[in-house]
């Protein structure tokens, strides 16, 4: 059982960390701690990031959906210099931390009005710098103050951003150790890259440089950052910016307490009853007895076990998943005898999280146990400290007992708090929250649009401006482009020409802007276009996710949308041309909506047409937005097989054929896959591995599932093969600085595969062997769009694309679009797969291009969230391999991912074995028509979550199968039809936890 402070607990949390010291020696660098009475912060959770890894490049994009940035802004927080502190705008930070295999990850979006850095190695602290202070043994020699074995100060320089060619000149971005003294900092990675505000700086500490050999969710540690600036033109540190604002030194007591967290976080249940215990503290591994007597309940009555839980800490902090473990008359209880949470909440940031892990429940740290509502963490109608259960069945007339474990990880040192323990036996009332039964009243009525036809009004105004009029309101759409002279223009000058159309269509309208290089030289050129409204912005959705305010940031080309609603509409944007849409960057602020692509480069005389829509909606309702662009997309292909992963492995190869078949059959899968077995079989050495298993597995699938197909994982970018480099010299993915990328570790090199290089040429062959050699019916292919780098900064260019610096609009450098330079290799493969049979890509398209080869695209979700990457496109969530461990688990994944409007895949094969058929039964085959909240509608059938009212608008015979709350089919489940001008629906009525498949029959 693993105990995870998990990243839910992150959610918009803005901590005052009290920290950072050091000794003398160097300048304010290393001033000394005065004074005890320093309070530490609440224990931090430094998320695990799934796959892919970040990419190294400076761009943050990818970093501004990651909860709980630490925020240096506020002249309290300024431990040095204090004086010379204007304002935010004259130096303030955002820093994320997180954390992989591969090691801890630093980023930073620095706001300086000026950038000093004129030195390298141990004199970096004189000029502008992060800081990270870390303390990876906390609990060793607890009574030293100072520095020591365990202890780590690592500066980060974003360099001076000079591209002269002169290495004397030119300072690059660097690492520098002070503590421990001599550790070369050689091995971490820090990229920076000039913003319109300062600067960007990525930054990777390998855990090797750390010390640490396992790292894993729950492992503790302290830590302090701190951000330094020098503005005048001598070199010393001005200013130091800490998160904490206690007095100023490097000590361990002035650190914070952190922990590692899982990608997803699990929360606990609460309830308050009649006498069991009063309070319990036991240390991590402990467990207590408690001895009760009870009566017998009457008939038709409930008895509730029901206490309050926390990690002992003196401020409100994260959790730790799965620390509680509770067993009730030697029955260990679980999160279906939850009767006052649901398992998995929403948090403001739009993200959904687990609240359970399989047997465990998660403990908050919090000083008291209403602490956590009176935070920044609260969840809306979730008492995080509070447990209320349901042991009717368990209870004993006469003696029973109950057992109380803190089951943290041994590397978690709180004390687990437990209290207030009571058995309610009959009418609990309020006190109990039972899952909600079937609704009674009027319904909700599902059914797809008869008509898509939007009442609006467009009119084309100067200046490159549109304004748009609907349901009473009117939008205005400012578009303006970048010069390299440093201007922002709304048309055409002496550096381009600029035409613009304007196609209406029934819920759309389509801008097309061409521009011509008028000059010799290749021209940078960034559009932003943003869209105002008279009226009040209530609610925004970037990139599919809706923050709790109305403004953001995101880059996400699965769902380049921006989207916002009135009180009365919705109006969104997105791109629709390649290169606009691997470049996006969606944005909100002040209610007002922006759509831009920062990294564009036109080629000498060269002309360019940037295609973008803008898509009104009748409601203020988020998936008729959905809808509307699915359509526009045309997204809505047949989604035919039902997939799942079954391993070619010595464990699946000793199941009787009886296992093997009632695997495949309980799951419903019409495509199986078998994945390879480690990363040292990706790319071209899965040609160098004995494949008989693969083999042996396809002929059993064959022979014992007629109806099923067989596939073989595939991956076109990875490749472990120590003589890659040298063999495929002209397909090396290049890091800005001119290193090869990697996916997280130096072994697992990238490469990028096109039609003309030696990669493309060599990893072809791997779909060779898995249809002619294994005999595999199919493909998985992983990554199919791209890894975890999103650029290449070497040949080949794509002709596009550059970081240009968005204070002078000059470039800064060339780059490609990983996804375009391989695209013309990446379409072609697909359809030489298809010839042969079925393929699923892992990650949605990135481009207009890619959607034009019709195939199935799953996302991971590791963050439920993700399915919101999903839902323009391929609307299907691939099970969640870090938290699914039963058939249980996996059916409440896919009821919610049916809240994001998603089908399900299997994930897990040895950790989900199913010993009953499930929603999945009637899930596929599926051709969207449209997706809701909780229902997704297509031709085929009809699937939800949620009671209502649901048809197709004609009076289509049906079949209706309904499951409850374990996912289990009800076969006597009754489900009344009626009809409504001339139009048949089923009448859902279902409790909470329960789904239905409306099937349609063939006519």
């Amino acid at each position: 059982m693993k105990t995870i402070l998990t990243q839910s607990c992150l959610l918009n949390r803005r901590h005052v960390l009290r920290g950072l010291g050091a000794t003398i020696a160097l300048p304010l660098l290393f001033l000394a701690l005065a004074g005890a009475g320093v309070f530490a912060a609440e224990p931090r959770n430094i998320p695990f990031r799934p796959d892919p890894p970040p990419a190294l490049d400076g761009n943050l994009d990818e970093w501004r959906s990651v909860p709980d940035a630490i925020e240096l802004n506020r002249k309290e927080q300024v431990a040095w210099g204090g004086s010379a502190w204007k304002s935010p705008a004259d130096l303030s930070v955002r820093i994320w931390l997180a954390w992989r295999g591969e090691g801890l990850y630093l980023v930073a979006e620095v706001t300086d009005d000026q950038l000093r850095q004129e030195n390298r190695g141990p004199a970096i602290h004189k000029g502008d710098n992060v800081q990270l202070f870390l303390d990876l043994a906390p609990d060793t020699e607890a009574a030293r103050d100072s520095f020591g074995a365990g202890q780590f100060q690592i500066c980060f320089s974003p360099g001076n951003f000079k591209r002269t060619g002169d290495a004397f000149t030119d300072l690059p971005p660097e690492a520098h150790c002070y503590k421990p003294q001599g550790r070369a900092a050689a091995d971490i990675r820090v990229v920076s890259q000039q913003s319109a505000q300062g600067w960007n700086l990525e930054a990777l500490v390998p855990w090797s440089f750390l010390d640490v050999k396992q790292p894993a969710a729950g492992l503790p540690m302290r830590f302090e950052v701190a951000m330094s600036d020098t503005d005048g033109t001598e070199a010393r540190q001005e200013k130091l910016m800490t998160s904490g604002t206690g007095k100023w030194a490097i000590r361990r007591g002035r650190l914070n307490e952190a922990a590692l967290a899982g990608a997803d976080g699990k929360v606990p249940a609460t309830l308050r009853t009649t006498a069991v215990f009063d309070t319990l503290s036991l240390k991590v591994g402990e467990k207590q007895t408690v001895q009760f007597t009870a009566a017998r309940p009457p008939a038709g009555k409930e008895v509730v076990l029901s206490l309050k839980a926390r990690m002992d800490n003196p401020r409100v902090g994260g959790f730790a998943s799965a620390a509680l473990q509770l067993t009730f008359n030697g029955t260990p209880l679980d999160g279906p005898r939850l009767v006052n949470k649901p398992l998995q909440a929403k948090a403001a940031d739009g993200r959904t999280y687990s609240l359970v892990m399989g047997r465990g429940f998660s403990a908050y740290y919090a000083p008291d146990f209403d602490a956590v509502e009176k935070s920044s963490y609260a969840m809306a109608g979730v008492k995080a400290c509070e447990f209320e259960l349901r042991v009717t069945d368990l209870v004993r007339e006469g003696a029973n007992e109950l057992v109380i474990a803190n089951a943290a990880l041994p590397v978690v040192k709180h004390s687990l708090i437990a209290a207030e323990g009571r058995i309610a036996v009959g009418e609990t009332g309020a006190l109990v929250k039972p899952k909600a039964g079937p609704p009674t009243g009027p319904l909700e009525t599902f059914q797809p649009a008869a008509a898509h036809k939007v009442a609006y009004r467009v009119k084309e105004l100067p200046d490159a401006r549109l304004e748009v009029e609907l349901a009473g309101e009117q939008f205005t759409i400012e578009s303006e482009f970048s010069t390299p002279d440093g201007k922002w223009v709304q048309g055409e000058n002496k550096f381009f020409q600029h035409t613009r159309t304007v196609e209406q269509r029934d819920e759309a309208i389509l801008i097309r802007d061409t521009f011509t290089n008028l000059t010799d030289d290749n021209l940078p050129l960034m559009q932003r276009h943003r869209a105002k409204t008279g009226g009040e912005v209530t609610k925004i959705w970037l990139a599919g996710l809706s923050p709790a305010s109305l403004s953001g940031t995101a880059g996400a080309p699965q769902n380049p949308t921006s989207f916002g609603v009135t009180a009365k509409c919705g109006l969104g944007l997105l791109p629709l041309n390649d290169e606009f849409q691997v470049h996006v960057r969606n944005e909100a602020g002040g209610g007002v909506l922006g759509l831009a692509d920062p990294l564009s480069v036109l080629p000498p005389r060269a002309s360019y047409t940037a295609e973008w829509a803008i898509v009104p909606v009748a409601r203020p309702d988020y998936f008729d937005f959905v809808n509307a662009v699915r359509r526009l997309r045309d997204a809505n292909f047949t989604i035919q097989e039902c997939f799942a992963f079954l391993r070619a492995h010595p464990t699946t190869e000793k199941w009787s054929d009886e296992q093997f078949v009632n695997f495949a059959r309980f799951k419903s899968a019409t495509m199986l896959c078998a994945t390879i077995l480690s990363s040292r079989h990706q790319g071209t050495g899965f040609q160098l591995i004995n494949r008989d298993n693969f083999t042996r597995w396809a002929a059993r699938v064959r022979r014992l599932l007629p109806g099923v197909k067989s596939s073989v994982y595939f991956s076109c970018f990875l490749d472990p093969v120590e003589s890659s480099p040298e063999k495929f010299a002209d397909s090396r993915m290049l890091r800005p600085d001119g290193s090869q990328a990697d996916y997280g570790k130096p072994v697992d090199k990238l490469f990028f595969p096109t039609e003309q290089n030696a990669f493309g040429r060599a990893i072809a062959r791997n779909v060779e062997l898995i249809f002619e050699e294994i005999r595999a019916g199919g493909v998985w292919w992983d990554g199919s769009e791209q890894s975890s780098y999103p650029y290449h900064y070497g040949e080949p260019w794509d002709g596009c694309s550059a970081d240009i610096d968005p204070r002078t609009h000059k470039i800064v450098r060339l780059k490609s679009s990983f996804t375009l330079i391989t695209q013309p290799w990446r379409v072609a493969m697909a359809k030489r797969i298809l010839a042969h049979g079925p393929l699923v890509g892992n990650g949605q398209p990135l481009t207009r291009t890619g959607m034009v080869v019709k195939f199935p695209h799953a996302v991971e979700t590791g963050s439920l969230s993700h399915c919101s990457q999903a839902q323009i496109y391929s609307p299907i969530a691939l099970g969640d391999h870090l938290t699914e461990r039963s058939e249980i688990d996996a059916y409440r994944h896919m009821l919610a991912a049916l809240d994001y409007g998603c089908l399900s895949y299997w994930y897990p094969d040895l950790q989900v074995i199913p010993t009953h058929e499930t929603l999945t039964k009637y899930m596929y085959p599926f051709t969207p028509l449209e997706l809701h909240e909780g229902c997704v509608i297509g031709q085929e059938r009809i699937l939800t979550n949620r009671s209502g009212l649901f048809g197709w608008g004609d009076d289509s015979p049906r079949e209706v199968h309904v499951f409850d709350d374990t996912g289990r089919e009800v076969p006597d489940f009754r489900a009344p039809t009626l009809v409504k001008n001339g139009a048949t629906f089923t009448e859902l009525r279902l409790a909470e936890g329960w789904s239905a498949a409306i099937v349609r029959s063939k006519q």
